[in-house]
């Protein structure tokens, strides 16, 4: 027992004060595997005690704040157990003249060891104040309606903003820069790169705009002019961020446009209004058809598609006395979507199978030609 014990004291390395044994090499590792599998314990478990049908710890792919908020609090611990264990073989030991020693200093300015601990402090309590506002919100959000994912996603952005400002103003006052002179120094060099970058300074103050006035948010579908003249794209907000913001295609192509394009362009937003958008599909029958029953079958053909809302009425207008024939056009309210035209050919598949079940016929382009005979025949003098 004795040689176990010396053998798990003995001294590997001397710095300041400070004995490494094994012990303290076996305590850290063992608290690292020991986090470990209690996170996957305890994953397991809330994974097996499921509400409403979903994950604890997972939603669409992403961890859900109160899962990260419990995984970070028992790193927490587990790194505070992993310090205070240093005091094992160290009774006299002085944690914060070690943490004092200097690395480099040059007036004021000076790194240290206590600044790793200051970055890891910054870092771990911005990330938790960071999902305790994503609690606080997705709580808020559940209990008010009319609040949607895209204001949610609003407030966690200028939260996170705001945590990164406050975090690099406590790391530079640790370090012992001067604030005042960093904050002149930066005047100058802004108004300097804003005479050179002024597309990218538009693109963040656009970013602002966004962020604040919420007239485009993530989650709404857009339709989206292109500045070339060619024919402008539908596409869905994934995210907004500072400068850029992602959206995503029909085709799912991931689009970085940026935040310039969309605060001072022209840009139809099929959220900004209402859950529902009205929507369109011309049709063209031969003259003489029965236009009573043409009428119910687009209205029956759009009644049955999933995605068309019942709680708007569904018409049908006769448009015009066409060249070829008769031009109406079928009137329906459907869920803003990305995918709006595949819904509209499945209705217009529909349209065309009852169409040929009845006998409704499509007209063809034609043209009657008129000939007098009597010029034909009059012969030349």
């Amino acid at each position: 027992m004795d040689q176990v014990k010396e053998i798990l004291l003995y001294k590997l390395l001397e710095f300041e004060g400070l004995i490494l044994s094994p012990i303290h090499i076996i305590i850290l590792v063992g608290l690292y595997l020991a986090t470990i599998i209690l996170l996957k314990y305890l994953k397991k478990f809330f994974n097996y005690r499921e509400i409403t049908d979903k994950s604890i710890t997972t939603l669409d792919g992403k961890e859900v704040p109160v899962w990260r908020l419990v995984k970070q609090f028992i790193w927490l611990v587990s790194l505070l157990i992993g310090i205070r264990s240093l005091g094992i073989n160290n009774p006299n030991l002085d944690l914060s003249r070690i943490l004092a020693i200097e690395f480099f200093r040059f007036d004021k300015f000076h790194v240290a060891i206590y600044h790793f601990f200051v970055f890891i402090v910054v870092y771990i309590g911005g990330r938790i104040l960071m999902n305790i506002v994503r609690i606080y919100l997705q709580k808020r959000f559940k209990r008010k309606d009319g609040v949607d994912e895209g204001s949610e996603f609003v407030y966690l952005q200028l939260t996170k903003y705001l945590l990164i400002t406050v975090g690099i103003i406590l790391i530079m006052r640790s370090l012992g820069i001067d604030l005042d002179l960093f904050i002149t120094a930066t005047a100058f060099l802004l108004v300097g790169l804003g005479l050179g970058l002024q597309d990218i300074f538009k693109d963040f103050f656009a970013g602002l705009l966004l962020l604040f006035e919420g007239t485009i948010k993530v989650g709404d579908v857009i339709e989206i002019d292109r500045q070339d003249g060619r024919e402008s794209f539908v596409a869905n907000i994934e995210e907004i961020n500072i400068r850029t913001s992602k959206v995503k295609t029909r085709d799912g192509k991931m689009l970085i446009v940026p935040n310039s394009h969309l605060s001072f362009q022209k840009v139809h937003n099929w959220d900004s209004a209402t859950d529902y958008t009205r929507f369109t599909i011309p049709v063209t029958v031969m003259f003489g058809s029965d236009l009573d029953l043409v009428r119910k079958i687009l209205r029956e053909a759009a009644q049955g598609h999933p995605k068309v809302s019942n709680h708007h009425e569904i018409f049908v207008r006769l448009l015009h006395f066409g060249d070829n024939g008769l031009e109406l056009d079928l009137v329906f309210w459907a869920h803003q979507s990305l995918y709006i035209e595949i819904h509209k050919s499945d209705i217009r598949f529909e349209i065309d199978k009852k169409f040929r079940e009845h006998g409704v016929e499509y007209p063809y382009p034609q043209m009657d030609i008129h000939v007098d005979r009597k010029k034909s025949t009059k012969s030349p003098n």
